[in-house]
């Protein structure tokens, strides 16, 4: 799998930041080994209890419907926030966009990523310090 990797958006990345980028193949030995194991996260995003921005392309490795399911964990989606306050999650999915090339959509990325950073925090949410 390594080898058919190589040239793709993700080797580049890798060997332009790694300090051995000949260890590549055992990055993505050890990556498959991870996506192998079965794993639910749900119980665990369902407490999180800061806002909480989900950040996916439409053309993404991660599924969108994926992204609902967890966005819907974090009390997105259950009821009509004009109706009875927002939630403390946020749900974007930007078009013509891979996991690969979402960064490279600062045009879509920085009106999202801005006001959610700029927000001040709920008063239920503990203040670091």
């Amino acid at each position: 799998a390594a080898a058919a990797m190589v040239g793709s958006p993700m080797h580049d990345a890798y060997t332009a930041a790694a300090p051995r980028p000949e260890d590549w193949s055992v990055l993505v030995d050890k990556t498959g080994q991870l996506l192998r194991q079965d794993y639910d996260w749900s119980a665990g995003v369902a407490t999180l209890p800061m806002p909480t921005l989900i950040v996916v392309g439409d053309a993404d490795s991660v599924r969108t419907q994926h992204a609902v399911d967890m966005y819907g964990l974090l009390g997105g989606g259950q009821a009509d926030g004009a109706m009875g306050g927002l939630p403390r999650a946020q749900l974007a999915i930007l078009p013509g966009t891979t996991h690969f090339t979402i960064l490279d959509r600062l045009d879509l990325l920085l009106p999202i990523l801005l006001p959610f950073f700029d927000a001040p925090l709920p008063a239920t949410m503990p203040q670091a310090g």
